[in-house]
């Protein structure tokens, strides 16, 4: 039996499912639904003029804003559509990785909406940047945001100039990143060529521990998660590889690596440092 509160709420949403797609001004109450939206939107945007934003923004293990966004702001713990008629947003700001079913309800809901589209390299990113300003109409601040973006990875590769590129596999047991992944196009960004891909690998996908040691990477890549290290290191195959038994296993940041924002230029510069510390310094000048 369907109580009167619920009733109210499938109401709204069928109101809003009839209601013409029909805009006009900027969006001034902006909800995110991914923590990529989170981190580009605290520096297009004033807090007022956020309504939600994701949970994992507090997570200092994945967030690299905490503590920029007030308390005031409502915390969304999933993609609940009920949730976010609630709030009354003029734009919601998903992901290409938003769940589909969700996103057939927004399509139905009249509420306005953008998807961040192109995660998957550095240039996309960039791009999505740029894409999200425009859809809050911070054109400027975008464009200002993808100039640091841009002045951080021009120096990446000029420091790197051409020296040569170790063979990296990213390892998240079995878990490794080939083609059209960020965290491939981050390894490339870093001076590095990626193993996975070299494998054949397409999106994330297990490997298996035979194939990875088969592959004989120069470094393994970790994220700093609690055991990520110690998997490697007490595994009756992995162990043996070449990498992991002369201690070429390097581990980024797990906000780092996970960024699909403007926070990827940093960890390019993060990466790049621990495969040719001689070239970059820990940190950017």
């Amino acid at each position: 039996m369907i109580g009167p509160r619920r009733r109210r709420r499938l109401a709204a949403l069928a109101a809003l499912a009839a209601a013409p797609l029909a805009f006009a001004g900027p969006p001034l109450r902006v909800a995110s639904i991914n923590l990529a939206a989170d981190e580009v939107l605290v520096e297009l945007l004033p807090p007022e003029r956020l309504v939600s934003v994701t949970r994992w923004v507090d997570d200092s293990q994945n967030s690299n804003v905490v503590g920029r966004v007030p308390a005031s702001v409502y915390r969304i713990q999933k993609a609940d559509m009920e949730r976010l008629v609630a709030l009354d947003p003029d734009l919601v700001v998903v992901s290409e990785y938003t769940d589909a079913d969700f996103l057939e309800l927004l399509q139905r809901s009249g509420l306005r909406w953008h998807r961040m589209q192109g995660l998957d390299s550095m240039a996309g990113i960039r791009e999505a940047i740029l894409r999200l300003g425009e859809a809050v109409e911070a054109p400027d601040r975008a464009r200002e945001l993808v100039a640091r973006y841009d002045a951080t990875l021009a120096e990446v590769k000029q420091r790197l100039g051409d020296a040569p590129r170790p063979r990296v596999l990213y390892w998240s047991a079995p878990m490794t990143a080939g083609a059209g992944t960020a965290i491939g196009s981050l390894i490339e960004c870093a001076g590095g060529a990626n193993v996975g891909s070299d494998l054949g690998i397409d999106g994330i996908a297990p490997v298996g521990a035979e194939r990875a040691f088969a592959a004989d990477p120069d470094v393994v890549l970790v994220g700093s998660w609690d055991g990520s290290r110690r998997a490697l290191v007490d595994h009756p195959l992995l162990a043996r590889m070449r990498a992991v038994r002369d201690g070429r296993i390097v581990e980024l940041p797990t906000r780092q690596l996970v960024a699909l924002s403007q926070f990827s230029a940093d960890a390019c510069w993060s990466l790049a440092h621990l495969l040719h510390p001689r070239l970059l310094p820990k940190r950017q000048p």
